[in-house]
């Protein structure tokens, strides 16, 4: 019998493709789409280039996850957003999630305490991965822009 990543067992028994799915599941997705913000279902147990191809969706002749910045809110409430297969932070990610922040805090009802993090530190799937940068509480970058205009 062949032995793959997703036929190994974790301590608790789960397989490793069952361990992913159930992180899926822990998180809500998002991104931001020809510059609308779009939001996943709830309990959803696959990825988001799962998800853009289930909905067909392109960018040009490129690959959809370099090109948009994408994200999740985790099973705390702290958002995450990044760009490309590496889940990489850039200034075309920042500019396109903080210009959709107040809209998915409004749609998600985020908790104002809750933490934002640009870019994460890839590593073994199903697993929760660190951000690269913190820019604190939604409360404190709601204020900044509402004060920046």
């Amino acid at each position: 019998m062949k032995n793959t990543i997703n036929m190994n067992k974790t301590e608790s028994g789960q397989t490793e493709k069952e361990k992913i799915r159930q992180y899926h599941k822990s998180r809500r997705m998002f991104c931001i789409y020809k510059k609308k913000l779009i939001i996943a279902e709830r309990n959803v147990d696959y990825s988001h280039k799962e998800w853009f191809e289930k909905n067909n969706w392109k960018y040009q002749d490129k690959n959809l996850i370099d090109e948009i910045a994408r994200g999740i809110v985790d099973e705390t409430g702290d958002v995450y957003f990044y760009i490309g297969e590496d889940h990489k932070l850039t200034e075309k990610a920042e500019k396109s999630f903080f210009a959709n922040l107040k809209e998915l805090s409004e749609k998600l009802k985020l908790n104002p305490k809750s933490h934002i993090f640009g870019g994460v530190t890839m590593g073994k799937p199903g697993d929760k991965w660190p951000g690269i940068k913190d820019y604190g509480t939604i409360k404190e970058n709601l204020k900044r822009i509402e004060t920046s205009g």
